[in-house]
């Protein structure tokens, strides 16, 4: 194992506005570094706070800096290699060098997220009618502010008559998030204030009330999503930080709960926290997709990473389903990821005994498995995977996956996806009803896996997939 007894952080100038404040030097091979999992190439990750699709590339803004917050920022031409862009949001109180220009308002940038303008609402914020990134965010001590970009990026600037709404002393209410509400031909903002209460504006400027709901802590998202892959049913989709999430109807002034839906929780896990998507239809090519990225933690205190700490969540593709008499989110791995497969090894359909392992040739530290059990006239008791020193349990008579909830399907078939990293664990289930997500220190120097059972049990079908590792993606 690597061992780090100095912290340096090597400040550098670029052309680009923002502040690049990492070294050159760093590799992204420390233990514990995510391989296809994106973070930042030095201090502290928090909040995904603006994922756009602007100028040919995804964008996403998320909050830097452990004792004052930033706000950090990466590119994306695919989803999957990421580009760590530096630090675009710059604090009053910033602890960078004083080269690196104060350009937003408050003493933190606290969460928020982000759209794409154009036209007359561009030139109200940024004084031309040219496209611009927008970021809506809270500054402490100042309010719901705006900062933004009509350069793809390149450089940022806060909007000249911030707070543009909620003025505060401090940082409450806060984590505002925006969305274009077509059905109204409205902007609507969703604040984390005394539960989650819903604005509105034609220019992202001027804000009205529309109206307030006693749910949610921190960082709301809301997105539409077809009910049963019906789309004329759609549903809409109330999610706060800690995924939990209601779903009914939103009429541009008041979200209601459909009758019957209970509060749900969207992953399980201890790390996932301050979800955001990609605005609805905003995707290139009429992607219809809801794009979901999250912050891979809960304040759990980290797996002891050194140059940086903390990630994000691989992107994952949302959906609505009913499910046990509720209407339930989905989270599936993007479809991109099989352009990142480089080496696969597959197998079909035979019984495994205790003492079987399937997996005994092949070693990997970063990879997607996914395995079919058909459960029926089964003498095992349990099924499962140990990778490195983390072993997953699925409880055949509990109907349990790491202890939590997931019964199989009507076919009694139980199908589990794995996606491993150097430090990451994401599991999913029952065709993303079920998904956990947790931040764990594989022992660097093992990449053994294998397959268990404590009797016999079809194997319909397995694939494990080696990942490729999207680093370095350094700035150029």
């Amino acid at each position: 194992m690597k061992i780090v007894t100095l912290f340096l952080i090597a400040y550098s100038t670029s052309l680009c506005a923002q502040f690049y404040p990492h070294g050159d030097s760093i590799d992204y091979l420390e233990d514990y570094r995510g391989q296809y999992h994106f973070s930042p190439r030095s201090e502290w990750m928090n909040d995904i706070n603006g994922l756009v699709y602007q100028g040919g590339k995804y964008h996403m803004i998320y909050q830097w800096g452990k004792t004052i917050r930033h706000g950090g920022y990466a590119t994306s031409p695919d989803l999957l290699h990421w580009k760590d862009e530096g630090v675009a949001l710059i604090p009053q109180k910033s602890f960078l060098p004083a080269e690196a220009v104060r350009n937003v308002s408050g003493e933190h940038v606290f969460s928020g997220s982000a759209v794409v303008v154009s036209g007359k609402t561009a030139k109200q914020i940024t004084g031309s009618a040219k496209e611009a990134i927008v970021a809506i965010y809270t500054g402490t001590g100042a309010g719901t502010c705006l900062a933004w970009s009509n350069d793809s990026g390149l450089t940022w600037n806060d909007y000249i008559d911030n707070p543009v709404a909620n003025a505060i002393d401090e940082a409450y209410p806060r984590d505002p998030c925006v969305i274009w509400h077509a059905a109204s031909s409205k902007w609507v903002l969703l604040l984390y204030e005394n539960g989650t209460t819903f604005y509105a504006s034609d220019n992202l400027i001027n804000w009205t009330f529309l109206s307030n709901i006693d749910f949610g802590f921190e960082c709301p998202d809301f997105f539409q999503l077809p009910l049963d892959g019906n789309k004329n049913n759609k549903k809409w989709v109330l999610q706060d930080a800690n995924g939990s999430y209601l779903v009914g109807n939103f009429d541009g002034k008041t979200f209601k709960l459909d009758a019957g839906q209970d509060t749900l929780i969207m992953t399980l896990g201890p790390d996932f926290y301050a979800a955001q998507t990609f605005p609805m239809g905003s995707l290139p090519d009429n992607d219809p997709r809801v794009v979901q990225i999250a912050w891979m933690d809960h304040w759990n205190g980290g797996i002891g990473e050194t140059i940086w700490e903390r990630n994000a969540t691989f992107p994952v593709s949302l959906g609505l389903v009913t499910s046990n008499d509720q209407q339930r989110v989905t989270r599936n791995p993007i479809g991109e990821i099989t352009a990142l497969y480089e080496g696969s090894e597959t197998w079909s359909s035979q019984i495994i005994e205790e003492g079987t392992n399937l997996l005994s040739e092949c070693k990997s530290k970063k990879f997607d498995l996914i395995a079919e059990f058909d459960l029926t006239n089964t003498t095992a008791s349990q099924v499962g995977f140990k990778i490195a020193n983390k072993t997953i349990t699925y409880d055949i008579a509990e109907r349990t996956l790491m202890t939590e909830a997931c019964s199989p399907d009507g076919a009694n078939h139980i199908t589990i996806r794995i996606l491993v990293d150097w430090g990451q664990l994401e599991l999913f289930a029952n065709d993303g009803v079920y998904s956990y997500s947790e931040q764990f220190a594989f022992t660097p120097e093992r990449d053994d896996i294998e397959l268990f059972t404590d009797g016999a049990v079809r194997l319909v079908s397995m694939e494990l997939h080696e990942l490729e590792r999207i680093w370095p993606c350094v700035r150029e």
